[in-house]
């Protein structure tokens, strides 16, 4: 028989062979145990009967290979209580709800109800390789040991109620304090990827943590990004907000949707597929979401190699107030880079209408026998649309409508380029399918570098016959129409046209 005792008197384990004999002598065991911790007699009477009961019990219900298992008795003495347990690799028993007398002319039962006589609980947890029986019985404590215990218990209580308090100040206290510096280097105009880092690293150091990974949405809703880390060195993915039906989401993603602290360590690992134990293995923390408001800003890990050791309050507080307060810094960040990137789109917009503007004629030809008129608005405060009339000697106008597509300053200038080509070359004007077809060998590899076109459309007019020879490269159809008559589009294959038909 082997007994192991610990916690200073007030636990004894026993592990002895399954037979009567070893089970008796482990019971005696348990009575000096119990009488050198100064339970009273008539205690120590019910204890060594319950002892012996329920070793007999362990005993009585083995066999095959569980008579070559041992049997383990714990007796466990608390202020309180005293409580027994009883392991076994017996096939066990279905204890009763209600434990009752047996019929005097029965073979077993007494000895249970012997055991909840004595007692006042009895459980019997059945497992497939082990039993374990579990008898408790309240002691009897005098006033004064009570009363000794409750200012003892008193006094444990108020000490750990300071040591909380001091932890909390001290902590307030450095949160306020980086708030205070955080502040002042802002005011002195500081900010950027620099000052990122500088405090990254101060709340990694302030928090005691060994590593900190720092994502951001960039204005997202569905994945969010590394901003920085602790190790440069290291490649994480981004990180949808959603996984794949059936399969668990990672901390940081479970953080940003549920707006809390999501821990991990020891009893709440991270899943395997969790972009975080790229870090190493095992790891604890902690990831902690920044809200702006009511957006989320990102998420905040940080942790420590190791599974086991865990951050206390005031490392929590702190690392709280840092990334909160970046989470602002970044906002403001990003809008003020939003606000002038919309100022610089403006201005881009501003230019791009001047040269749109300069492009368009002031004032059209005025021929004998005819009245011209134009007019250009675009949707948005700037296009590609272009038109312009040109006169071709002495009898000829033609007549140039184009749109670029897209908007700003690149159309413009594509729509600047195609005025300097049209008007470099009048002897074309006469044959407007040709002069396009040159339009187009001289502007296409342009074009194609930056995958943009343009569509226009030519008419060159002789003022003289009145004819008009129309080619268009992908723009609206040609409309003529004259007072007291139906309004006519001119397909392509009407090429030619004469104005004193309509």
């Amino acid at each position: 028989m082997s007994t192991l005792t610990s916690s200073p008197g007030r636990l004894m384990r026993i592990e002895c062979p399954c037979d009567l004999a070893a089970t008796r002598e482990a019971t005696r065991s348990i009575h000096l145990f119990l009488s050198q911790l100064g339970v009273p007699e008539d205690e120590l009477a019910a204890w060594e009967l319950i002892a012996a009961e329920a070793g007999n019990n362990a005993v009585e219900y083995a066999a095959g290979d569980a008579l070559k298992q041992p049997v383990e008795l714990a007796i466990e003495v608390t202020p309180t209580h005293i409580e027994l347990r009883v392991f076994d690799h017996s096939p066990g028993f279905d204890l009763p709800e209600v434990i009752e007398l047996p019929d005097p002319m029965s073979e077993g039962g007494r000895g249970l109800f012997l055991m909840s006589t004595l007692s006042n609980s009895i459980e019997y947890l059945r497992g497939r390789k082990q039993n374990c029986l579990i008898i408790r019985k309240v002691r009897a404590v005098p006033k004064e040991v009570v009363e000794t215990q409750s200012n003892a218990l008193e006094v444990a209580t108020l000490e750990s109620t300071l040591q909380c308090m001091t932890e909390e100040l001290a902590a307030s206290y450095e949160s306020l304090s980086a708030i205070f510096r955080f502040t002042s280097e802002l005011n002195r105009g500081g900010g950027g990827a620099e000052f990122t880092e500088r405090w990254l690293n101060e709340l990694r150091e302030r928090g005691g943590a060994d590593w900190f990974v720092l994502r951001l949405t960039g204005g997202s809703n569905s994945s969010i990004s590394v901003n920085c880390t602790s190790r440069p060195d290291l490649s994480l993915p981004v990180l949808k907000l959603n996984a794949p039906e059936g399969s668990p989401l990672p901390a940081e993603a479970q953080a940003a949707i549920n707006r809390f602290d999501v821990w991990f360590g020891l009893e709440s690992p991270l899943a395997e597929n969790d972009p975080l134990c790229l870090i190493g293995s095992p790891l604890s923390g902690f990831v902690h979401p920044i809200f702006v408001g009511s957006e989320l800003e990102g998420v905040m890990a940080v942790g420590r190699y190791t599974n086991t050791q865990a951050f206390n309050a005031g490392q929590v507080n702190i690392i709280h107030t840092i990334s909160d307060f970046l989470g602002i810094q970044l906002r403001n960040a990003r809008i003020q880079e939003d606000y002038l990137r919309g100022r610089l789109v403006t201005r881009e917009l501003e230019i791009a209408a001047t040269i749109q503007r300069s492009l368009l004629p002031v004032q059209l030809p005025e021929p004998p026998g005819f009245c011209l008129a134009g007019h250009s608005q675009s949707a948005s405060k700037v296009g590609g649309d272009f038109y312009d009339v040109l006169p071709v000697g002495e009898h000829g106008l033609l007549c140039i409508i184009a749109d670029v597509m897209g908007k700003g300053v690149p159309a413009a200038m594509f729509a600047a380029i195609f005025r300097s080509h049209v008007r470099s070359r009048p002897d074309l004007a006469h044959r407007p399918g040709l002069f396009l077809e040159w339009l187009n060998a001289v502007l296409f590899q342009d074009l194609d570098r930056v995958e943009m076109f343009i569509t226009a459309q030519l008419a060159f007019v002789d003022l003289r016959t009145r004819r008009l020879s129309v080619s268009s490269a992908g723009h609206c159809p040609l409309i003529v129409g004259a007072p007291g008559s139906d309004i006519r589009e001119i397909s392509m294959e009407e090429r030619c046209y004469y104005l004193n038909e309509v």
